[in-house]
This record gives C-alpha cells, sequence and structure tokens, in this order.
C-alpha cells in the first residue's frame, strides 16, 4: 500500500469515527430530551422525582472522580446524596425557605462524620467536596423544580411546564450553536488551559442563538397560548435577560466543570448517556443558570417574597 492509500484510508478512519460519534451525540441528545420533557410534562411530582434521580447520578458521578485520588471515601458519599435529595424535595415541598436548614445540616453531618466515624488523611479536602457535590447536584438542580413550581399569578396552570422549556430550550440552542460554530470556525481559545475546544466564535455564535431564541419563542408560545395566559410579566427584555443569563452563566458552568475534570484526568465526569457523557457533562450549562433565572424572575420580575 502506498502512502496515498495510507493516508486515505486514515482520512476514511476519521471520517468513520466521527460521524459515529455524531450518531451517538444526536441519540443520546434525542433520548435524554424526550426523558426531561416527559417528565416536566406530566407534572410537578413526576418531574421533581426525575430531577432527584438525575441529580443522585450526578452525586454519585462526582464523588466516584474524586476517588480516584483518594479525596473522598465511597461511604461518606451516603452524606452527599441524602443532602442531594433533600435539596431536592425541600425545593417541591417546602421551597427555598428550607434550602439553609439543609445546608447547615449537612456543613455539621459532613463534619460529624469524618470527626466521630472516619480517620481520613485529607480531612478537610473531603469535608469540602461531601459539602460541595451535593450543592453542585441537589441545590443547584433543585431550582428547575422550583421554576416548574413557580406561581406567577397567571390563570394558566401549565405556566411552570412552560417556563422550564422556555429557559431549557434556549440553552440547547446555545450548545448546539456554539458547539457547531466552534468545530467549523474556532480559532480564537476561551481558555486553552482548562478547556481546549471552547471558542470565542462558539460563544459568540451560541449567543446569538440565545438571543433570538429567546424572543422568537417568547412571540411563538404567546401566540399559541394567549398573550394574557401565557407569561402576562414576560416582555422582550425579560426574555433577552433570561438569553443573557445563559450566554454567560452556561460557559461559567460549563468550564467550572472542565476545570474539575482535568484536574482528575477525565474526559468525562460519567457515561451514562451516550456521546455525551453523564448527568453533569449533560447539565453543565444549568447548574448556574437555573438558580440565577429562577432568583431573577422571583425577586426582580414577580417580586414575590
Amino acid at each position: 500500500m502506498n502512502a496515498g492509500q495510507r493516508s486515505s484510508g486514515k482520512v476514511r478512519g476519521r471520517e468513520k469515527t466521527s460521524g459515529e460519534s455524531l450518531g451517538k451525540r444526536v441519540f443520546g441528545a434525542i433520548v435524554f430530551v424526550i426523558v426531561f420533557l416527559g417528565a416536566l410534562l406530566l407534572g410537578s411530582i413526576p418531574f421533581t422525582f426525575v430531577v432527584a434521580i438525575a441529580s443522585v447520578i450526578g452525586c454519585i458521578e462526582l464523588f466516584t472522580m474524586f476517588e480516584t485520588k483518594g479525596d473522598a471515601i465511597p461511604v461518606a458519599a451516603v452524606i452527599g446524596i441524602a443532602g442531594t435529595l433533600a435539596y431536592v424535595f425541600c425545593a417541591h415541598w417546602k421551597p427555598i425557605a428550607s434550602f439553609g436548614y439543609v445546608t447547615l445540616a449537612l456543613v455539621v453531618l459532613s463534619f460529624s462524620w469524618y470527626i466521630l466515624i472516619l480517620k481520613h488523611v485529607k480531612p478537610a479536602r473531603a469535608i469540602a467536596l461531601t459539602i460541595l457535590v451535593p450543592i453542585l447536584t441537589g441545590f443547584c438542580l433543585s431550582h428547575l423544580v422550583l421554576l416548574r413550581d413557580l406561581v406567577d399569578g397567571s390563570s394558566n396552570s401549565k405556566n411552570g411546564f412552560w417556563i422550564v422549556f422556555f429557559f431549557m430550550v434556549i440553552i440547547w440552542l446555545y450548545d448546539v450553536a456554539a458547539w457547531w460554530a466552534g468545530r467549523r470556525y474556532g480559532k480564537h481559545k476561551m481558555a486553552p488551559t482548562i478547556s481546549p475546544k471552547k471558542s470565542w466564535e462558539g460563544a459568540f455564535a451560541g449567543t446569538i442563538a440565545a438571543l433570538g431564541t429567546s424572543v422568537l419563542l417568547r412571540f411563538i408560545i404567546k401566540a399559541i397560548m394567549g398573550k394574557e395566559k401565557f407569561f402576562p410579566w414576560l416582555s422582550v427584555p425579560v426574555a433577552i435577560v433570561i438569553a443573557l443569563i445563559v450566554c454567560v452563566l452556561g460557559p461559567f458552568g460549563d468550564l467550572s466543570e472542565s476545570l474539575l475534570k482535568r484536574e482528575y484526568g477525565v474526559k468525562d465526569i460519567g457515561a451514562i448517556i451516550p456521546g455525551h457523557g453523564g448527568i453533569m457533562d449533560r447539565f453543565d450549562s444549568t447548574i448556574f443558570t437555573a438558580p440565577a433565572v429562577f432568583y431573577y424572575l422571583y425577586y426582580f420580575v414577580l417580586k414575590l417574597k
């Protein structure tokens, strides 16, 4: 075989691998969207349970990654999982007022666990990670439940579904546009030492997609549901602010997880979603945006107390 044939074979091999990878990514995305939107549509309680399951899986993924360097003890994950579940279910049955109690209990139990039960060589790091994991999973993702249960005073009981749907579609289209533009045009890296594949060109494309989606989706759903019944408070400026929150905090969440993955030498935190990795890999753009969008709507738009 001559050099040209070998080169051609390598190119075809790379194209095949790339095609298989894209196929897995599309399949994984479709399955994820069906499960997520299906639970969202079924109602508040089914959605809460799905978020709880996803949060626990994310919790296990993070503890498993930390365990690879001896920074976490498997049995200590019990505290993290308990804290994760407490955050999510309290978000539904005892809203945000209970978060402080859960956090205090989590801190006290984490210290007590390592003082009274475990003798760990790195107690400070282990305690910090035991507290951090349920905050990144249960606390952050529980705000999806809060958004689903958000009462805006309108006459449409399904507004919670549309709030989460509106928010998540913006995130998904930002991610798709940023991924596509980054692969095709990305030259200027955002954070080359943390995530070499992320580029400013991708971020720019994602921002345009998010802003356009927020305005267009607002008009489409209002036309379908009726202007007075669907988000009477959702003006174009509010839709744009939500999109800007996604554009700023979405990549920040992604880079934050990449920072952790780089330290522990892993490409993906988990492998449950084909082509995407784990739950935390899929929700990396959501962990900071969901709380920010909820508190923006709660305190500054709806002005609830």
